[in-house]
Parts: C-alpha cells; structure tokens; sequence
C-alpha cells in the first residue's frame, strides 16, 4: 500500500509541479549558438517533467523584459555581449540578476575560415565576411593588425551561417565566424578555419598568432543559463539533467569550457567580463 501511495504522489508532483512548459528565451537569433544551447537543454531534461519551449523574440529588449516581468517559472540564455548592446541599441538587455538563478554556462570560440585550400599570403587585399551581430569595426582594425600585412575590407552577413555560405560560394576570401556554425562545412571538405580564440578541434592555431593580442583575439562568446520563478525541486530537477550530459552535448557541438553548477564567482567573472565587453565595438 504504502508504495502504492508513494507512486501516487510521485505522479501528481510531476504532473503539478513539472507540467506547464517553461519559456526559453535568447537575446539573439536561435539559429546561432544559443539555438544549440537551449535545444540540448529541452534534450536532456525530456524526461525529468520539465519542458523547456524556445520563445523567439523581436530582440534583446524585448527577451529581458519579458523574463525580468515574467511570474511563472521561465528561462533565458543570457551572453556576455548584453552590456555592449545595451550601449548600442539604447534597449535594456540586461537581465535583474538579484531575482535570477544562475544555472550553467558555455562559450563559443570564433573562427576566422577560408574557402577549402585558399591561402593567406603576404600583402593581399581580400575581403573579410562577417555578420551583423558582431562588432565589426573593431575587428576589422584588429584583423587589419596582422603579421602578413594583409589589408582586409569588411561585408556585412545576416549571421554566422550566411558568412560561412559565402566562403563556400567563394563571395568572400575570408570568414568570422563561431566555430559551431563552421563545424559541418569543415567537416564536409569545403572550408579550412585556420586560426580560432579557443578552438583547437580542426588544427585551428590561436588567433594571435595572425592578428596579435587584441580583444579579437581573446573574445569567446559567453552564454549563461538563468532560470526565474522555479521551485527549489524544479531547480534541483534540472541541474541533475544538465550534470548527466551538458558538457558533454556540448563539446559535440564544438562549444567550450562549460561548466553546470554556477558559484558566486563564477557569476561574478562572467558579469565582469559582459562589462569589459562594452568597449569591444
């Protein structure tokens, strides 16, 4: 009888507690990174009686006030670009910390690619892809700082996948792009990435070695799991999910040094670094 009951309840608490979806929001495009980011999440807590749902929203604005208004329990993948685009778009895309709860965090290294087989040679003019979520003017003087003496100009992409579409229809001799959106392209043949700011999965060597050591250079793109208005049960459901399987899901998707189970330190690194971020324009 008495495991009769515990069966019972252990039904009811998972279909109350655990049954409405939860919102996930992102504060960019969910065809990038993020995207990667909160699919592994609703991957892996499937069967936990959690059930993330990606919300697509018109920005960073509107994403961060919704999770900072929201009453029910919601999520948001929050980068470490928010402070700069804050600066630059004049919206509020900072999230309230103090009423958030700080989950896991991954990165993501950028890649700087060519088209299969071409090279970088001293003195070149060549054209430089890059996508419009990215501070394009600061990269391109860095970029433009490299030991080849190449001379770069800069078009413009809707985002990091159209940049590495470009490489491969040849529009353009050079590519900025997240190493996730260049993986299936370099694994397929048709584009090397030559230098990266934290890969090394397909021989990329550092990007300081052609660029020097600037903040291009050092720029991983930081994204953190915050979830609001969720139980404790809720929480521990959900940090138990991630810690069998988020490190691992991401490294598969050529993500970096992730990490389940944020301290206090931890938060304080990656809100310090969103900081420093806001004079990489």
């Amino acid at each position: 009888m008495k495991k009769i009951i515990a069966t019972i309840l252990s039904i009811f608490f998972t279909t109350s507690v655990f049954a409405k979806n939860i919102e996930i929001l992102t504060t960019s495009t969910l065809k990038g990174p993020p995207g990667v980011v909160i699919n592994t999440i609703s991957d892996l807590t499937r069967n936990t009686g959690l059930k993330f749902v990606a919300k697509q929203t018109s920005g960073c604005g509107e994403a961060v006030d919704l999770f900072n208004n929201a009453k029910e329990p919601i999520a948001i993948i929050w980068s470490d670009t928010m402070f700069k685009h804050t600066e630059t778009t004049k919206q509020n895309c900072v999230i309230d910390f103090e009423k958030a709860k700080a989950i896991a965090v991954t990165f993501s290294a950028v890649d700087i690619c060519v088209a299969k087989g071409f090279e970088l040679k001293n003195g070149a003019e060549l054209t430089l892809g890059n996508n419009k979520f990215n501070p394009q003017m600061s990269q391109l003087v860095h970029m433009n700082n490299n030991n080849k003496n190449i001379k770069f100009k800069s078009v413009t992409y809707e985002g990091s996948g159209s940049v590495v579409s470009a490489l491969i229809n040849k529009e353009i001799n050079v590519g900025i792009t997240a190493t996730a959106n260049a993986a299936s392209a370099i694994q397929a043949g048709s584009i090397d990435c030559l230098y990266s700011t934290g890969s090394t999965k397909y021989g990329q060597k550092p990007l300081s070695e052609f660029a020097g050591k600037n903040a291009l250079s050092e720029f991983k793109l930081g994204m953190m799991l915050f979830v609001k208005n969720m139980s404790a049960e809720q929480i521990i459901a959900l940090e138990k999910s991630l810690t069998n399987g988020f490190i691992s899901a991401m490294d598969q998707q050529n993500l970096i040094n992730s990490k389940v189970g944020i301290n206090k330190a931890d938060l304080d690194k990656f809100i310090a670094t969103a900081r420093a971020n806001v004079q990489y324009q």
